[in-house]
């Protein structure tokens, strides 16, 4: 067999053409300059660490835009940070978010690491993030207006409170209900 096939995750076993997209290696290295735009446009946070640049509608992951070779290209920030660690990456290859937070750009255990399209799935069933075919996402404002409260909570930096708030869905400005003690 000639053509690539793959089985669907779900559903049927009847074999579908696999993607004709592939990866489209880098023309160059990432010049230092490049490096440098990209870390200043994440936030430290004793977690993770946390984009702040653009983001992407509707899933919610960070982009970043550079020049690559005289061209403009435009990555998302999770695979960039995994670019700089590890280097160009292939095709299939696709970073995972042990952490499940989207705006995470920290290459480690526990948080993004290299992995596959099956494999992040599969984690993503097991952790109840994916039921089936269908994302559970489980938050009101969607994945797209839950990562722009959280990067635009860290625009001057971090401040545990405004992220607290962004991450929970709650105002940080609102005012306390009142207590009884």
């Amino acid at each position: 067999m000639s053509e690539i096939s793959q089985l669907a995750l779900f559903g049927d076993d009847t074999a579908v053409p696999a993607s004709t997209r592939a990866w489209r290696p880098l023309r160059e290295p990432l010049p230092a300059r490049t490096v440098a735009r990209f870390w200043a446009k994440v936030v430290v946070t004793p977690t993770c660490h946390l984009w702040r640049g653009s983001v992407s509608y509707p899933d919610g992951y960070g982009r970043f835009t550079f020049t690559d070779g005289g061209t403009p290209r435009t990555l998302s920030a999770h695979r960039v940070a995994l670019v700089i660690v590890h280097g160009d990456l292939g095709d299939g290859v696709i970073g995972e978010h042990d952490c499940d937070e989207s705006l995470c750009v920290r290459v480690g255990d526990g948080h993004l690491k290299l992995g596959t399209q099956a494999a992040n799935l599969a984690h993503a069933v097991a952790i109840g993030r994916h039921l089936g075919p269908t994302p559970a996402y489980r938050d009101p404002r969607g994945r797209y207006g839950r990562a722009v409260a959280i990067r635009d909570a860290l625009l001057d930096g971090y401040d545990p409170g405004r992220l607290r708030a962004a991450l929970s869905g709650t105002d940080a400005n609102a005012i306390a209900a009142p207590t009884l003690f």
